[in-house]
């Protein structure tokens, strides 16, 4: 029930564009070294030098190496890592911090670390046309140069440094959260002119976010450089974007949400906020994914491509701001009533607006502070209200009400009327298990709806009243009569007529014997 809720509120949660913070990341960098040293040395630095950074080294066969103040140097926002032999090949720094901000890495010889010198100039790049296209200005002795132009999905840093002597690399990249979410080389030239261009087709890459970095090598020394900021790729034949995308948080958790377009799977990405670093790739049967980060992260970008067979379809990027918004909704605080109208009470500030979902329906939307009457009709109803800010955030309020106008119906084992010689009556029945029962005002314990009380009786007729009640305050009555008869009553004549009948008999009879007596001397005259 709380997740269709909760899809059903998500199509009102359209997040807007801001901007916001970053956190605590590790970033990883490939660096290539082009020939084997035997006193490497790893020089990191990061334009925040207040923060403080933790860094991994791992080599082409695969081992870490931690820096520690056995083999690293530290400095404010800097440090030199000795690694000793280097293998060529490509290597791997992990970079963890907070808000590091740019990073700039380079690899060399420990005794040409001191210079400080990049032969790139400049590397530029931009998607028109269907093509993707590079510039760059290398400074080099030689006419020609060797030049590799890579691509990879997230974020990256320009880098501004370089090398020492024809013996330095130098690279600038931000993974996500660990793990390098993708990188190819997408054009190379053994004899590429140093300053120059280069276009690779859109379609060489799947529709996606990517940055490029260029690397060189004049014969002597070795540099890198990429973009500032990621540029967005589109394949010419790439579906288009998806409907319906939405994207907020329910009472803290975030969702998102989108209109189903296809059989297929969708290809779900979240970026950190302010970098675009790929925080976390993953694949989604449904139309509706639940966005779980770590504590403290709070902002999040967000994006959905659907798929067709080895083609991803184009797509936006969402901002997620999880909040609270500032509103209450209240509601009447029974929970059953017999009245049809009930009223909610909405307090919330201009920027704030409120709805009311009834039995899944939506009533109300966009509303401002106010009451606001709903009619229902008899029966459960499940009323779910709701606070949104600009944000897309929603916090919720629900309320389940009960309207009954029904009363209870009364089910008695007496007759309507009763006669008895007995002092007392016993009255019992049957009723809704939730009322309540009162017999001539005395209120009575239930047994799962039945009832029996012992009423003492007075000579006569005496009224009896069963009335019982419901929670929303219906009410059902039902009377009896019990009469009592007193000494002269029709059960006693029973006994009593029969006797005044013989003693009227009997005193006939003596009445006729004494007449026949007193006739009989005349009889003897004659």
């Amino acid at each position: 029930m709380r997740r269709i809720i909760i899809a059903m509120l998500l199509i009102l949660a359209f997040t807007p564009a801001i901007t916001v913070h970053a956190e605590s990341t590790t970033r990883e960098v490939k660096v290539y070294l082009y020939h084997d040293y035997t006193d490497c040395v790893f020089l990191v630095s990061w334009a925040d030098a207040e923060q403080t950074a933790a860094i991994q080294i791992k080599d082409p066969d695969g081992v870490v190496i931690d820096a520690n103040t056995a083999n690293t140097d530290f400095g404010n926002g800097q440090a030199s890592i000795s690694v000793g032999t280097a293998k060529s090949g490509y290597w791997y720094v992990l970079v963890t911090g907070e808000n590091l901000g740019t990073i700039n890495i380079s690899g060399g010889s420990k005794n040409a670390m001191s210079s400080q010198y990049n032969a790139i100039q400049s590397f530029d790049a931009e998607v028109s046309g269907g093509y993707i296209n590079f510039k760059w200005n290398v400074t080099a002795e030689q006419d020609t140069i060797n030049i590799t132009i890579n691509a990879s999905q997230g974020s990256s840093y320009s880098s501004s440094y370089s090398g020492s002597y024809g013996s330095s690399y130098s690279s600038s990249y931000s993974g996500s959260y660990g793990s390098s979410y993708g990188s190819r080389t997408i054009w190379n030239d053994y004899s590429a002119a140093s300053n120059g261009t280069a276009s690779v087709s859109s379609d060489e890459l799947q529709t996606g976010l990517y940055s490029f970095t260029i690397q060189v090598f004049d014969g002597e020394g070795q540099y890198t450089l990429s973009i500032d900021e990621p540029l967005y790729v589109k394949q010419s034949n790439a579906p288009a974007r998806l409907e319906g995308v939405r994207a907020g948080s329910i009472d803290g958790e975030m969702y998102a949400t989108w209109n189903a377009s296809s059989n297929n799977p969708y290809f779900v990405t979240l970026y950190e906020y302010d970098t675009l670093a790929v925080i976390k790739t993953e694949w989604s049967d449904a139309n509706f994914y639940s966005i779980i980060l770590t504590e403290g992260l709070d902002k999040v970008k967000f994006s959905v491509q659907s798929t067709d067979g080895e083609t991803y379809s184009e797509f936006d990027i969402f901002e997620i701001i999880s909040s609270t918004p500032a509103g209450t909704i209240t509601f009447p605080d029974y929970t059953t009533t017999r009245e049809s109208i009930i009223s909610v009470k909405v307090d919330c500030p201009p920027d704030v607006t409120a709805g009311v979902y009834l039995d899944g329906t939506l009533l109300l939307d966009q509303a401002g502070a106010g009451d606001y009457d709903l009619n229902l009709s008899e029966g459960i109803h499940d009323v779910v209200a709701f606070v949104k800010d600009s944000y897309g955030n929603i916090t919720t309020f629900s309320k389940s009400i009960i309207v009954d106008k029904t009363p209870p119906v009364v089910n008695l084992n007496n007759a309507d009327s009763v006669k008895t010689a007995a002092d007392y009556i016993v009255v019992d029945g049957s009723t809704e298990p939730s009322a309540i029962v009162a017999i001539n005002g005395v209120e009575q314990e239930l047994g799962t709806g039945s009832f029996m009380a012992k009423l003492a009786l007075s000579e006569g007729i005496n009224p009896i009243s069963v009335t019982a009640y419901d929670l929303a305050g219906n009410k059902s009555v039902k009377t009896i009569t019990a009469e009592r008869a007193d000494a002269f009553s029709d059960d006693r004549a029973v006994y009593i007529i029969p006797g005044i009948i013989f003693i009227f008999l009997t005193a006939w009879y003596i009445l006729l014997n004494k007449k026949q007596k007193e006739a009989k001397p005349d009889e003897k005259a004659i």
